[in-house]
């Protein structure tokens, strides 16, 4: 269970300022987390980071020194002497007793408490779990609500089980081969119900069996790694989702010229409360045997899988290699195929899906491993390897369309694909050494066989500092669709980590009790000429940020952000492409979102941010201001000559008046294009929320949101409902 710090709850909220996440992480709760990512404090990455840390807990007496070091504010000097503490000790009975023994500071404690956990001594009959119910609703909709169901529990014979069902309404259904069409069809959009996790594991001491789905990842994300993690070894059980804060539009077909389109294509726009978002893990089975004594210190790990998992695409994300030889070519047979939408009352209606995810569209088979070697404390070899086969079961063999996926998706086409590295990990006081070297391999058209990958990083951490520099490089062959590891914000041919040379540096500390500092500077050329730019191409991304914490009830902050696309061009109006979710309606609700935010970042933007929390009377009544104001390019003919500015303000207070019931009421102002109100989004969203704690380990959460539309773009006076009235329900229990 999550341990209950008695003094945290009545002390300043952490402002925790670990070093891999790049902003200070102050978050209570999942809103809080979803805030930070809203305002670009943090990115989605991190978001997902930090949410699944926070769904899933870190156990404080069993989690190793990887997943420790993934909570805000430890650095590797923390998370090894809690190890130590822990190991002479024999268990942590409470977090707080790490402050009394000079592990870690107060500040840090609290900073983790919300993400930590503490699992009880193992009983005879262990029973226990965690159940989560959770749906919203919009006035207007014309379809029922979404909800998501996920529970875990906890049994006798070291079992565990899990499952999250989840409904779907606005993804259509798995289109498959019709031989009336000659063509690619589904049935169109259905209410029903899917489980993207089921699981049972066995978990005894230092061995582990999992049948179901699974994540797993090692070293620096760049062989194998489909977790959330920053720092991933081993096995994971997920329940990760998205909530999505924006509604989505209803219409979701296009008809051919003159046709009659559906209902809910006429008139107004119409938009209704999104689907949860849920990515495919793999589903199979898989072990692992970590730390194996072999005597002297040295150590053995074992780690393997294999899977069969039905993924989802992205539509535009296909080509039909029946008619197109070659997928980078800009020939009309080479788009993605059309998919008709059945219609049983008028066959002949020409309705087709546009920006749609197609769920289970192809199978995948894949099996990996990976083996650690450690001769001592301080050093660690390794060698991960995977393999995968797509198969496309839902169009038969010879049929008139043979689907592959596009050059420009995450995925090779040409059939099998898969990576093998090896990694190594020294210790040597303060320092942290890591690599990790990695050869992919496909036989998609035009990329050779596959190509190399390398990360190499060094983190240095005295008392109150921590000093961190990645060098990394992709050469334009590498296309591993299971990498996850430091890369640029942009994308080359699918991949965020390909055709990229770069280092980045990132550093926070403490320069006296009262001042924290933090710096990121994040530099990256392109080796080759490809989608995202010329060869030699030079890109540039710095943050700075400065807390002061010397009054007590107030801490303010200022930070700033420059994003440099091609340092050799400072000129306006040069920038050629955006952000793929503004070009692409529906693209968030894709499973590829889940690898990050991807910016085709061709354009410049500064950024300044601050930031003020007063808590006159602590946890009873507290206040937060933020706002920020960006200069940056524009694909607009109206900022040819100039920079667009962007406004947002943030206003939140909290209250916990008494220990059963917390009130939270946030509003936020967005101009964008402020001299421009007819062309970029002006809103205004207020939400209240209120939880409600009947008994330990049960909330009860409402929420109430009211999202009104300000500018005068045509789009926006199409729009319904305008304004938003929007209700959320959240009921949580642990046993």
């Amino acid at each position: 269970m999550r341990p209950v710090i008695a003094f945290a709850a009545c002390l300043w909220s952490a402002s925790a300022f670990g070093a891999i996440y790049e902003a200070v992480v102050d978050a209570d709760d999942e809103e809080d987390i979803f805030a930070m990512v809203q305002r670009g404090d943090i990115s989605q990455d991190t978001g997902d980071t930090l949410l699944e840390l926070l769904r899933e807990g870190v156990d404080l007496n069993s989690a190793p020194r990887e997943r420790l070091y993934d909570l805000p504010g430890l650095t590797y000097d923390d998370v090894d002497k809690l190890i130590l503490y822990r190991t002479q000790k024999g268990r942590i009975e409470d977090p707080a007793e790490l402050v009394g023994a000079g592990v870690m500071t107060a500040e840090q404690l609290i900073g983790i408490a919300v993400y930590i956990s503490l699992e009880p001594v193992k009983e005879k009959l262990p029973i226990g779990g965690k159940l989560r119910l959770l749906t919203q609703y919009t006035l207007t909709d014309s379809l029922a609500p979404p909800a998501l169901f996920a529970a875990r529990l906890r049994g006798p014979l070291d079992l565990t089980a899990g499952a999250m069902l989840v409904t779907s309404r606005l993804d259509p259904v798995q289109p498959r081969f019709d031989q009336t069409l000659q063509g690619l069809a589904t049935e169109g959009y259905r209410y029903r119900l899917d489980a993207p996790r089921l699981f049972l594991q066995w978990l005894n001491g230092n061995r582990r069996v999992i049948v179901g789905t699974f994540t797993i990842g090692f070293g620096e994300r760049l062989t194998l790694d489909n977790t959330r993690r920053v720092t991933p070894r081993g096995l994971y059980l997920t329940d990760d989702f998205r909530r999505n804060q924006d509604l989505s539009t209803l219409c979701r077909t296009s008809v051919d010229t003159g046709a009659t389109p559906p209902p809910e294509c006429q008139g107004d726009s119409r938009y209704v409360t999104a689907d949860y978002a849920t990515r495919d893990a793999f589903r199979g089975v898989a072990g692992s045997i970590e730390n194996l004594d072999l005597g002297d210190q040295r150590s053995l790990s074992l780690y393997g899988f294999l899977s069969y998992q039905s993924r989802g695409v992205y539509q535009y994300d296909l080509y039909d290699r029946a008619t197109c030889l070659d997928p980078s070519s800009t020939d009309s047979d080479c788009s993605s195929p059309r998919i008709s939408i059945l219609n049983p009352q008028d066959p002949s209606t020409p309705w087709r899906l546009r920006y749609a995810t197609l769920p289970g569209f192809f199978d995948e088979l894949s099996a990996g491993g990976h083996v650690d070697f450690k001769p001592n404390y301080a050093l660690r070899f390794g060698i991960t390897g995977y393999g995968a086969v797509p198969f496309f079961n839902t169009v038969p063999p010879g049929s008139a369309v043979q689907p592959d996926f596009q050059d420009t998706s995450r995925y090779p086409n040409g059939g099998a694909y898969g990576a093998i590295g090896v990694d190594a990990q020294a210790v040597l006081g303060p320092v942290n050494l890591h690599l990790e070297v990695t050869r992919s391999f496909d036989k998609a058209i035009n990329n050779q066989g596959g190509g190399f990958g390398a990360v190499q990083r060094t983190t240095w951490a005295p008392k109150g500092h921590e000093l961190e520099v990645v060098f990394r490089y992709y050469d334009n062959r590498f296309l591993n669709p299971y990498a996850r590891p430091f890369s640029g914000p942009d994308e080359d041919a699918g991949q965020r980590a390909r055709n990229e040379l770069g280092a980045r540096v990132r550093y926070f500390g403490k320069f006296s009790r009262d001042w924290q500092f933090r710096a990121t500077a994040d530099f990256w050329t392109l080796p080759f000429a490809g989608r995202g730019g010329r060869a030699g191409t030079t890109n540039l991304i710095l943050l700075t940020r400065v807390d002061f914490t010397g009054f007590r009830g107030l801490k303010p902050s200022i930070w700033f952000r420059l994003s440099d696309r091609n340092l050799a061009v400072s000129q306006r109006g040069v920038c050629s492409q955006t952000q793929v979710v503004s070009g692409m309606p529906e693209f968030f609700n894709t499973p590829d979102d889940f690898d990050g935010e991807v910016t085709f970042f061709t354009c410049d933007s500064y950024r300044v941010v601050q930031r003020i929390d007063v808590r006159p009377f602590g946890k009873r009544l507290g206040f937060t201001e933020q706002a920020s104001f960006s200069w940056r390019d524009d694909l607009s003919s109206a900022y040819r000559e100039n920079f667009r500015n962007d406004l947002q303000v943030w206003v939140e207070a909290m209250s916990q008046p008494v220990d059963w019931l917390s009130l939270r009421l946030r509003s936020r102002l967005r101009a964008e294009g402020i001299d421009s109100p007819t062309t970029y989004e002006d809103s205004l969203w207020t939400f209240f929320e209120a939880a409600w704690i009947p008994f330990k380990g049960t909330r009860v959460a409402a929420r109430y949101d009211l999202f009104v539309w300000l500018d005068q773009r045509a789009s926006t006076l199409r729009r319904q409902p305008s304004p938003e009235h929007r209700f959320l329900l959240d009921l949580r229990t642990s046993f």
